[in-house]
């Protein structure tokens, strides 16, 4: 009787093994679908900001400044355009603080966005109005030396 008993036991015991390894590879394959579909989002969310434009993100462009001189750094460029403040970094992307104190260059519209923000969060000094921009400068061919 104890070898029919054993018998059933091993049945039921094989029964769970073969359960728990279809529950293991069914929960590899939505592993695996989740990771494709997460993928594809983010290749497409990539692609999309890649194509967006600058006016999307409300950045101001600043092409007119104080001389006619031709700027050969992003930084003399800035400083022309803003002679009161003192300027950091080298860019096209200006992150511009209240009243124009600090400008910060950026290589890149993402890191401008993101200094913008840290000014939002924790402002720019005592006086602050919260009143921070985001500015992308374009010399312009005739202040570049650029071709027109």
């Amino acid at each position: 009787m104890s070898s029919h008993v054993e018998e059933e036991i091993q049945r039921r015991i094989a029964r769970a093994r073969a359960e728990e390894e279809r529950k293991r590879r069914e929960r590899e394959e939505f592993a695996a679908a989740r990771t494709v579909g997460v993928t594809r989002r983010h290749a497409a969310k990539l692609r999309r900001q890649g194509q967006t434009s600058r006016d999307d993100f409300g950045v101001r462009v600043y092409r007119r400044h104080n001389c006619e001189a031709v700027h050969t750094t992003w930084t003399d460029f800035a400083r022309c355009v803003w002679p009161d403040a003192e300027v950091a970094g080298n860019g096209p992307y200006a992150a511009v603080a209240c009243a124009a104190r600090t400008v910060t260059l950026y290589a890149a519209l993402p890191p401008a966005l993101a200094g913008k923000r840290c000014l939002d969060r924790d402002g720019c000094g005592p006086n602050c109005r919260g009143r921070h921009q985001v500015i992308a400068l374009d010399p312009g061919p005739r202040n570049t030396g650029a071709a027109a």
